[in-house]
């Protein structure tokens, strides 16, 4: 699979309409690695990998600080 920059700013690299865990889920779905619950597992265990919790998931680029 092919890896791609997210730049820091979340206005211009993050769709404001998704929330973290559909953007974070995306390519999962695109690259057909995981669907349903097992997409939904897959992304927790993602967003704990960088320090979030699985409620993260359900918050919105703009909820987050600079460094999260």
């Amino acid at each position: 699979k092919e890896m791609q920059i997210i730049f820091q700013d979340p206005y211009g690299s993050l769709n404001p309409r998704m929330t973290v865990g559909d953007i974070v889920g995306e390519p999962l779905h695109i690259h057909k690695l995981a669907k349903g619950a097992a997409k939904e597992k897959r992304v927790r265990e993602i967003l704990e990998t960088v320090g979030l919790s699985a409620f993260h998931a359900r918050r919105f680029p703009h909820e987050f600080s600079g460094g999260q």
